[in-house]
């Protein structure tokens, strides 16, 4: 029996016949009789089989990429054979898409942890988009973000993004980054983060443990339970039973997070106690050239931190459990820290310091205030707008720049097909920030107002899965491990 060509190392998937019985049982066992709770279990069994073949299906791809690049040097020349969907005019395609699902990787770390539109691929690029506009609408925001990922392409690859060779790899990259982000976080970075991994084993014990950790707000004669966007402990280094813009985004788990993903599962360990240890190991920070801290990622960190303490069990754009909008709530913090940085605000000039100061302590970099893409424009919570309007202002800058200021991510120089070096394509301006001033050149358009409303809110009741079905839970007390989560 001939040998396998897949390196030994890798444990071969579960075959596709094994998946398909499972599923074909768990569909035979969701009958109307079912009790609710029963329901719950068996939905998640089938997400988690869901998100297993699809995580099966990218290693394959990955695989059979990295197989056929290592035998192209020793194999024979053969006649081409066109492949399906794909263009004859794509000169070495295996190494445009392996590249392209390395720039979405890269963009998942640094940027979004999702897409805000499965179609921003394939929309034209609007010559009159006006990046100050960036979150009034859903086709603005879709422009905001598709400069910002052909900033991340080669210059090779941008002509073929409409292609399905490039969304495909691209978002498989992302998808990619994405489980194994979560893994590790609930896995070998775990111990790192937190004190007590023991809460962390059941989506109950995490609900019990952290929900009011992560914002819950219990239900009223009049409301009903939901998430807060704000009141969030975790989100905050010192909290004090209110919202604090000087501690937002400051709590060392977010910091301690965003080290695990760039350093790999040791990557927090020493991170505030002065013993930080750079792994010798090729890390994600090393392959991108990570040199400063930027709001995209800050962002990221922190609804990985969300997410990690959450009662949902998979990284999904709506929480499976809790019903958080991941995706939206993105959107709402990297607004609310790009509008603060254009607008000079101290608060958010300091948080790119603080973090710089923690996680990039020997960097000698110039930086701007710029940002990275933002998705969405969201209601604000009732006082919002006056929490984040009257922070005061930076007040020591340097003379401001005559020129505009790119955004803060600046991928690593690409290498074309034929191995030639090309320099990062021009960073795209966003709402004309000056790159040493971030102060505003030009006025926002006005911002139309509107009353106090809580559906910004994720009001998702804790334990209602994603078809509806409602089982209540009193708030929990807050558990010993969460009063010794801001622990150093």
């Amino acid at each position: 029996m001939p040998s396998s060509n897949l390196p030994p190392s890798s444990p071969l998937p579960s075959s596709p016949s094994r998946a398909t019985d499972d599923l074909m049982d768990i569909v035979q066992q969701m009958t109307p009789s079912k009790p609710p709770d029963v329901l719950r279990r068996l939905r998640r069994n089938l997400q988690s089989i869901a998100n297993d073949v699809q995580e099966d299906n990218s290693s394959l791809k990955r695989r059979i990429t990295d197989l056929e690049n290592q035998s192209a040097s020793t194999a024979r020349p053969r006649k081409q054979r066109r492949r399906g969907n794909r263009d004859d005019s794509v000169p070495n395609p295996q190494t445009i898409e392996e590249r392209t699902r390395e720039k979405g990787r890269h963009f998942l770390v640094q940027e979004a942890l999702f897409l805000v539109d499965p179609d921003v691929f394939t929309v034209d690029i609007d010559e009159d988009f006006d990046p100050r506009d960036e979150f009034s609408s859903d086709k603005n925001k879709i422009q905001g973000q598709l400069r910002q990922i052909m900033h991340y392409l080669p210059d090779d690859v941008k002509r073929l993004r409409t292609t399905e060779l490039i969304s495909g790899a691209f978002t498989d990259g992302m998808a990619s980054q994405r489980s194994s982000t979560s893994n590790r976080l609930r896995g070998a970075s775990l111990s790192k983060i937190v004190d007590n991994v023991k809460p962390f084993e059941t989506s109950s014990g995490r609900f019990n443990a952290f929900a009011e950790l992560i914002g819950y707000q219990p239900g009223t004669d009049t409301r009903e339970p939901y998430y807060s966007k704000l009141d969030v402990p975790l989100l905050y280094d010192a909290w004090q039973g209110k919202k604090d813009l000087n501690s937002l985004f400051r709590n060392p788990i977010i910091l301690k997070t965003y080290a695990s993903v760039i350093r790999g599962p040791n990557g927090a360990d020493g991170l505030f106690s002065g013993k930080l240890k750079r792994p010798v190991a090729k890390t994600v920070d090393k392959m991108y050239k990570i040199h400063c801290s930027v709001p995209g990622a800050i962002v990221n960190s922190t609804i990985l931190s969300i997410w990690l303490h959450s009662a949902d069990t998979q990284l999904v754009e709506i929480g499976d459990e809790t019903g958080i909008n991941y995706r939206e709530r993105h959107s709402y913090y990297l607004q609310r820290i790009l509008d603060g940085l254009a607008d000079n605000k101290a608060w958010a000039v300091g948080l790119l310091a603080h973090w710089d100061q923690i996680l990039f302590p020997d960097a000698d970099k110039p930086r701007d205030h710029g940002g990275s893409a933002a998705n969405d424009r969201l209601e604000a919570e009732d006082d919002d707008e006056d929490f984040f309007g009257s922070a005061p202002a930076h007040e020591t800058l340097p003379a401001p720049s005559t020129t505009e200021a790119p955004r803060l991510s600046s991928p690593s120089p690409s290498n074309n097909d034929d191995g030639r070096r090309s320099s990062s394509p021009t960073p795209l301006p966003r709402r004309s920030i000056s790159s040493s001033n971030p102060s505003r050149r030009h006025p926002e358009p006005a911002r139309p107002s509107s009353p106090p409303s809580r559906r910004s809110e994720d009001r998702r009741i804790p334990g209602t899965s994603t078809s509806g079905a409602r089982h209540d839970r009193a708030a929990p007390a807050q558990s010993q491990s969460a009063r010794n989560i801001y622990r150093r």
